[in-house]
């Protein structure tokens, strides 16, 4: 059995990922790390500094001293950090979103990229274009931002929040392939988004856990 050490920048995201990983729990031990102002000071900035990165590194390496095997970073506003921290410890650290990249560059050369968090839509954006290198693959990206929805969120309105995505994601999904959900906490917005549009919709903590589960 492995031991797996989540880092969280927003308290949802310990019971989405929970959800995702119920199927295989008897494979693995999980723990869960939730530092939401890592995120809040990023929101602040408006771009990654390093006392964000060095406050991440420093949970990483307490993930491994408390003894994971596999350290998982749920963020992907923070997803260039792990890049730093990946150096400082002898266990992988992964992106949550990385399947989802490499999924959605499988599927067309045009992507959406549908986010209600600003700061999410560069580091989406990198991964996309690294995996798409990877794979010696040309794409093109279009961005759809609502952070109508996350204020939404902030005050309890779900049903204006699901609303306010799915018209942006059905306005986005007119010229592309595929659309991937920027954060994972827009992870149940899949299937009624799906349900509106007629291109695939991909989400982070799915394909994780497709990916964790073969890892363990």
């Amino acid at each position: 059995m492995k031991t797996v050490g989540f880092i969280h920048t927003a308290l949802v995201l310990v019971e989405v990922i929970k959800k995702e990983l119920s199927s295989f729990s008897s494979e693995m031990a999980g723990f869960h790390m939730v530092d939401e102002s890592l995120l809040i000071d990023l929101m602040k900035k408006g771009q990654l500094m390093p006392p964000v990165i060095k406050r991440l590194c420093q949970h990483v390496v307490s993930a491994e001293e408390a003894g994971a095997e596999i350290i998982v970073v749920t963020c992907s506003s923070i997803s260039p950090a792990v890049d730093v921290a990946r150096k400082l410890v002898n266990r992988p650290v992964l992106k949550i979103d990385e399947p989802m990249a490499e999924a959605a560059v499988k599927m067309g050369g045009r992507i959406g990229i549908l986010a209600t968090v600003a700061t999410t839509l560069e580091p989406t954006s990198t991964l996309l274009r690294e995996k798409a290198a990877e794979s010696g693959k040309s794409i093109s990206l279009s961005t759809a931002l609502c952070q109508e929805a996350f204020q939404a969120v902030l005050t309890g309105d779900l049903e204006r929040h699901d609303q306010l995505i799915i018209e942006k994601g059905v306005e986005l999904a007119n010229g592309v392939d595929v659309v991937v959900l920027a954060q994972g906490s827009m992870a149940r917005m899949t299937k009624l988004l799906s349900q509106q549009i007629k291109v695939p919709v991909l989400s982070s903590p799915s394909l994780f856990a497709e990916s964790l589960k073969s890892m363990l």
